[in-house]
């Protein structure tokens, strides 16, 4: 394959090898998406041939082993995901919230950047306690936040209870191409109850797909 770039002058012949070579694979090929590509391009696959894929709206370089986003760092597509129904726990170790929602990477190498609004409260019976709930966002089993913890002490029954708003973010590397499964984990450190969405409020959960 020849490279860079080729002047012509009037009267010179244009052959089918510098067409592709000197136009067509140094041109940005449009596709519906990555199998159609694929498909068109099975067995003409050139080092610095890039493409446009319509479904991503994503840019993509080939470098002579697989493609690849061009320009790192831009935003490729974003989930959100709500839940509004108050849900409690008094384990003392993680448990799954409803608070979820999954993503599917256009590439191995891109990242996953989550943020999540979690309204909360931590309740305790007893007239003099201190505690703290603890939240973490989880990827199909595997932390990927460090714990986030919300704590509370006092004496007397105006101190049993303590509401806020707890806000969690992540950048995350699933290093999949597959769909991944973000979840919002919830427990309580001590004998009292954690109550997620406290009073039905809405929580929030975006996921967005960074490339690399």
């Amino acid at each position: 394959m020849a490279e860079g770039y080729k002047d012509w002058s009037a009267g010179d012949i244009l052959t089918a090898a510098d067409l592709e070579d000197y136009t067509v694979k140094q041109s940005v090929m449009r596709f519906a998406d990555s199998s159609a590509r694929t498909t068109a391009l099975s067995g003409v696959l050139a080092e610095g041939m890039m493409s446009y894929l319509k479904d991503t709206d994503t840019v993509e370089v080939y470098d002579g082993s697989a493609w690849a986003a061009v320009a790192g760092g831009k935003i490729l597509q974003v989930v959100h995901a709500t839940y509004s129904t108050q849900e409690d726990t008094t384990s003392a170790t993680f448990v799954a919230t409803s608070l979820t929602a999954n993503i599917t990477p256009s590439d191995s190498a891109n990242k996953v950047l989550a943020f999540a609004y979690v309204p909360m409260s931590v309740f305790d019976a007893a007239s003099s306690r201190s505690g703290y709930a603890q939240y973490e966002i989880d990827r199909g089993g595997t932390s990927v936040t460090a714990t986030y913890n919300i704590g509370y002490g006092g004496t007397g029954t105006e101190n049993r209870r303590f509401s806020t708003v707890t806000t969690l973010f992540a950048l995350d590397s699933p290093a999949s191409t597959s769909a991944v499964t973000y979840t919002i984990n919830h427990r309580y450190s001590t004998n009292g109850t954690v109550n997620t969405f406290y009073g039905n409020a809405t929580g929030h959960l975006v996921l967005m797909e960074v490339s690399a």
